[in-house]
């Protein structure tokens, strides 16, 4: 019982440093987007399968993408090319071709939390 108890403690922490290391890379990636305009990371799901969606947006469009999605923590993220030029409307309506659906749904939520952030007044500090 103690094997398979310190068996299953050396695997579940394995999957926690590839988890962490799997989020730098991502992390790393989205830091370049930076570049090319305002970033906006978006979260699609289905039956259990996550995507995130990395968007630089500058004047209403997507000027750069970074799209993570896979079964494990291996997955590394790529650039998709048919979100390039998107408008934020057309993201939001669903009205974008050549995505599936996991990465349309990370795309639009994507797309919401930006109009959402950019209906907001930022204030500055009283200090």
């Amino acid at each position: 019982m103690l094997l398979f108890t310190a068996l299953f403690a050396s695997l579940w922490i394995c999957q926690m440093v590839l988890n962490w290391r799997q989020a730098k890379r991502f992390m790393a990636a989205v830091a370049t987007l930076r570049a090319s305009g305002d970033v906006v990371i978006g979260r699609g799901k289905r039956r259990g399968m996550r995507t995130y969606a990395a968007l630089a947006v500058r004047d209403g469009q997507v000027a750069g993408s970074r799209i993570l999605k896979g079964v494990t923590v291996f997955a590394r993220s790529k650039p998709n090319p048919a979100l390039l030029g998107a408008s934020m409307k057309d993201l939001i309506d669903g009205t974008v071709d050549g995505l599936d659906r996991r990465t349309a749904a990370a795309a639009a939520h994507a797309a919401t939390l930006y109009s959402q952030q950019r209906r907001t007044p930022v204030t500055a500090a009283a200090g």
